[in-house]
């Protein structure tokens, strides 16, 4: 859609929308690919500049019947939910009068869990670090595996960030989805492999980068899911990211009788319970293991 003007206009006046309401870099990205794609089905063929104010409910409906033909629920509904928010901004600069996504319902989910990684998974995957990585690898796997946070959390870290003590540790998480601040505790074998590596660099100022890639800076969000990956695919480990460690944390968090639903969501930094909630849903393993029993 590059040789729409009108639409480079609007996209261009859009995006800063979404970072005033704390839509994180890779949700911005995706809210503006999904209105490309929209435009991009509503004009075709392409024989006339975009106007949001020719888009009426059943353009949706259609657009929304047309993709779940080859399509998931969840892309469905999040691509309905970036039309949305489009025509929200639209409407609110007097664009158009109206959104014409309201009216528009997105498809059921099945309550499934994300899929999170085995015990045996995981130690697989922190064995080959340990046995053909460095140590900066095996601290960065370790860590995950004990906080499951975020790739772009991760990357955001700094050394003033971690407080490690010989019975506790913990780091602050400054850079959180929604830009909100939490405290996540690191365990005790997390804390020793990340003391290994930390005495490597020598003393630190609180500004240095927690991890650092190969030319000396931060490592960036996509070297941290580049190192997972590396090390699952040498453990034989399938479709794994950084992500898989955090849905690992947080399937272990709810599905423990002792830790409540508001400590969990609080640990994952979710502002939604019904967030945490899903994972005390059974999994698609979950689900075939009790098919076999059958």
């Amino acid at each position: 859609m590059s040789g729409n003007p009108e639409l480079k206009t609007l996209l261009d006046g859009f995006e800063p929308y979404l970072k005033s309401r704390d839509r994180s870099a890779h949700s911005i990205r995706a809210y503006l690919s999904d209105v490309r794609l929209f435009v991009a089905w509503f004009l075709d063929p392409p024989s006339k500049l975009f106007s949001p104010a020719d888009v009426t409910e059943y353009d949706v409906q259609d657009w929304r019947d047309e993709m779940e033909k080859n399509r998931k629920p969840a892309t469905i509904n999040r691509r309905l939910a970036a039309l949305s928010t489009f025509f929200e901004w639209a409407r609110d600069e007097g664009i158009v009068k109206q959104d014409p996504a309201q009216y528009v319902h997105g498809i059921q989910q099945d309550t499934i869990a994300p899929k999170g990684l085995s015990k045996q998974e995981v130690r697989r995957i922190l064995r080959q670090a340990k046995l053909n990585g460095t140590l900066r690898d095996l601290a960065l796997l370790e860590f995950l595996a004990a906080t499951g946070l975020r790739a772009a959390e991760v990357s955001a870290l700094r050394y003033g960030d971690l407080e490690i003590g010989d019975r506790s540790g913990w780091v602050t998480v400054r850079s959180g989805k929604g830009r909100k601040r939490r405290r996540v505790p690191v365990n005790v074998r997390a804390r020793a492999v990340l003391g290994e590596y930390l005495a490597t660099r020598g003393e630190l100022k609180n500004d240095a980068p927690l991890f650092l890639s190969r030319l000396s800076e931060a490592m960036t969000p996509y070297a941290v899911w580049y190192t997972v990956k590396k090390y699952a695919d040498m453990a034989e480990v399938e479709n794994v990211s950084p992500h898989s460690f955090r849905h690992t944390v947080a399937t272990r968090l709810v599905r423990d009788p002792e830790v409540d639903l508001v400590t969990a969501a609080t640990y994952l930094g979710h502002s939604r319970l019904d967030t945490t909630a899903r994972y005390s849903k059974p999994s698609e393993e979950d689900l075939e293991k009790a098919a076999e029993k059958l």
